[in-house]
Parts: C-alpha cells; sequence; structure tokens
C-alpha cells in the first residue's frame, strides 16, 4: 500500500517535471519511489493517467537503445499540464514543497552529471551483443565497444555504465597511461 495517494502523487510527478523538464521516466521513477513515499504501482497508475490525460509529453532519447532495454522516456509538461500544476500549487505545505524543490534539485544535478553519458546496445554480425560506451566532460572523452555473449550481461554493462563511468573512464584512463 502506498503511503500517498494517487492525486498527491500526481501532483508531485508534475512538480518534479515542471522543475526539472526532459527528466527521464527512468530517473522520475526513481526520485519519486526514494524519496516521496510512493510505491512502484501509485507511481505507474500516476503516470500513466498524466500521459493519458495529456498533461504530460514523453518524448524519446537513444539512451539504452535496442529491442532489450527499449529508449528511455524524456518527460517535459504540456501546457494543460502547467496549468493543472499552477492551480493546484496552493494545495501544497511548506514543508512538501521544500522536499519537492531539493528532489527537483537532486535530478537537475543527476541530468547535468549524465549529459554526456551514453551507452547502447546492439546485435553484433556473429550474433553476440556489442555495447558502446561513451562519456564526455570537460574536454575528455571516452568511447568504448564491448563485445558481449549474452543480452543480460550487454543490458547490464549499459546500466552500470550510467552509474559509474566517471570512476571506470578515469581507472581505464589511469591504467592505459601507467608505464
Amino acid at each position: 500500500m502506498s503511503d500517498i495517494s494517487i492525486a498527491e502523487s500526481k501532483i508531485q510527478i508534475l512538480y518534479l517535471v515542471d522543475r526539472a523538464p526532459g527528466v527521464s521516466y527512468h530517473l522520475l521513477m526513481e526520485k519519486c519511489m526514494e524519496s516521496l513515499y510512493t510505491d512502484f504501482f501509485t507511481f505507474s497508475r500516476s503516470y500513466e493517467e498524466l500521459i493519458s490525460g495529456n498533461l504530460m509529453d514523453k518524448s524519446s532519447s537513444g539512451e539504452y537503445s535496442g529491442d532489450a532495454v527499449g529508449s528511455t522516456e524524456n518527460l517535459t509538461l504540456t501546457e494543460g499540464g502547467k496549468a493543472v500544476l499552477n492551480d493546484l500549487l496552493s494545495s501544497l505545505n511548506g514543508p512538501l514543497q521544500a522536499h519537492l524543490d531539493e528532489a527537483a534539485a537532486e535530478i537537475r544535478d543527476e541530468m547535468a552529471k549524465n549529459s554526456g553519458t551514453n551507452a547502447s546496445l546492439g546485435i553484433a554480425e556473429d550474433g553476440k551483443f556489442r555495447v558502446t560506451l561513451i562519456y564526455s566532460d570537460n574536454g575528455k572523452n571516452v568511447s568504448a565497444t564491448v563485445t558481449v555473449d549474452d543480452e543480460a550481461t550487454a543490458v547490464k554493462i549499459c546500466r552500470n555504465w550510467k552509474k559509474n563511468c566517471i570512476k571506470v573512464s578515469e581507472e581505464l584512463l589511469k591504467n592505459l597511461l601507467e608505464e
């Protein structure tokens, strides 16, 4: 059972997407479940109702491309979503609004950190899976292609790259530059 209602969840999702436009579905879901006291089912239902009610738009990005993972949806509010949020802002108490502002700032920070990061997978000629990893930050560019035997491993590499690209890139360069 969820700690918040569908209606409360919708308001909070609208607020976060308004404050962090372009947020990915996955990052929004993680942040809502981590810090907004909602469960997966409440979040999913709220999300679907906001999309079907034309209060949010979703667009696909190429991150995690391939049949195994699908595309990542990036979210923005529609004009109707902005109008509904403006009408409902007064229903948010001060502490909740401060908490949502903090969550939105964390989302924006995560989006900025990952803006130069990409992981994609495809099928190689031999039936194996080719994973392409890219990280770019302040003139440091790292690009790698890895071939693995199975889809599960390819998906795991893509997910872990998004979380650990900075550390992995630094360690790789350090090891390659050692004498």
